[in-house]
């Protein structure tokens, strides 16, 4: 199939689309699925100006899906519509707690704990890649209503941990680790826009993946990378192998998924539950 024709394939019209079947889960690291009526042919929704991912359900019934980033407070908060005016729309954050997680790090491991003078210049570079990747909002959407796991193995390390290096409090687990052996293929967890495919220091090879309005997958500590920026890819492709690159104890592959900048629990699209 020709690459023009793949496109017309994975990014389709809003009015032909079959919409992502999302459970409400308006918790940190989870999705508020927010509905709103409009006769609006492409109302826009933000959340802390943030703008959301917006599906059309039928007739004037549409929905908002946002990201709650792990360390939002619980409480009422506020989702903008804006169509022919601009509205508010308030919504109910609730707890859940994440369990702790504690890990070692030792011999040339111990650069992730405390980086030197050079790996803190290599990290700088890097933040605005990263930080440019996760902030891709196209106007695209995508055929596949569903998220497939990306490779087999179990999980290591559930979303959401908090996480310990060396005794050290570090950011949460923002995604899911999965074991394999070094060279088991990892395939895209729904078809897309490859925005991102390079090598790190804390993530090592890794892949980022377009959906369109703000979801983005990303797949961290690849031994080999098989796709290159700018490729248009269909769920199941091949897009790396498991590895162990990057701030790893081991050879895992490390799955996340970002909505409006924001990570989220992947299982939420994969499994629809926490």
């Amino acid at each position: 199939m020709k690459k023009i024709e793949l496109f017309l394939l994975l990014f389709l019209p809003l009015s032909v689309l079959a919409n992502l079947n999302i459970k409400n889960t308006p918790i940190p690291g989870g999705i508020a699925v927010v509905d709103f009526y409009t006769n609006h042919a492409n109302p826009k929704a933000f959340y802390s100006q943030v703008p959301v991912y917006t599906q059309h359900i039928n007739d004037t019934h549409w929905q908002a899906l946002i990201g709650i980033p792990l360390l939002a407070k619980i409480g009422e908060k506020q989702l903008t519509i804006k169509d022919f005016s601009t509205r508010k729309i308030t919504f109910e954050v609730t707890d859940h707690s994440y369990q702790e997680q504690h890990i070692t790090l030792s011999g040339k491991n111990k650069k992730y704990i405390n980086p030197n003078l050079a790996h803190m210049d290599r990290i700088k570079r890097e933040r605005p890649i990263l930080s440019k990747a996760r902030k891709t909002f196209s106007e695209t959407f995508i055929k596949d209503t569903t998220f497939m796991r990306p490779t087999s193995g179990i999980t290591t390390s559930p979303f959401g941990f908090k996480r310990f290096y060396n005794g050290q409090a570090r950011r949460p687990h923002t995604g899911l680790d999965y074991a394999g052996k070094t060279g088991t293929k990892v395939k895209a967890s729904a078809g897309g826009k490859v925005i991102v495919s390079d090598e790190f220091f804390f993530n090592g090879n890794a892949v980022f993946v377009d959906h369109g309005q703000g979801l983005i997958s990303v797949y961290i500590h690849l031994n080999k990378r098989l796709v290159m920026p700018g490729q248009v890819i269909k769920q199941g492709d091949a897009i790396g192998t498991i590895g162990q690159t990057g701030r790893s104890t081991g050879p895992h592959l490390h799955f996340g998924i970002y909505l409006n900048q924001t990570v989220i629990n992947p299982n939420l699209l994969i499994n629809h539950e926490i």
